[in-house]
């Protein structure tokens, strides 16, 4: 239980930083790009903490499902597999309704895609390397 609460606090850590830097300062260009997209940040800032609950259910269910799913194989191998079928099961279909839904051109849902990825290797690694005695290292 232990290294599960673990994983889940620095997956949030790990979640809240990348989607900083994700959307905060690389893709904030293509977000100023289109201004109707988007809240003001003063309204964002005001809503701020529903975002932060969302990402640390996130980041817990992701920690949880690892957990009961791993098997007696190499962590790494594990964590990133579980990344690629969490960003196939979220990331992907996220993007892809957000980009028919709303008036955003297509390099910008590609480039949530390509993040989304990223951000879940690193994550998947870092709940793995945590959760690691429960699997094989």
């Amino acid at each position: 239980m232990k290294k599960l609460i673990l994983a889940t606090i620095v997956g949030y850590i790990v979640l809240m930083g990348t989607n900083y830097l994700v959307h905060g300062i690389w893709l904030m260009p293509d977000y100023n790009a289109i201004p109707a997209s988007h809240r003001t940040a003063a309204e964002i800032g005001h809503r701020f903490w529903l975002m932060a609950v969302g990402q640390f259910l996130f980041a817990a269910m992701f920690a949880y499902i690892y957990k009961r799913g791993a098997e007696d194989k190499p962590w790494i191998g594990q964590g990133i597999r579980y990344a690629i079928v969490v960003t196939l099961l979220t990331v992907v279909p996220y993007s892809l309704s957000e980009y028919v839904v709303f008036i955003i051109p297509s390099h910008l849902a590609m480039k949530w895609m390509a993040a989304g990825f990223l951000q879940l290797i690193i994550l998947g690694l870092v709940v793995a390397g945590i959760q690691q005695e429960s699997a094989a290292a």
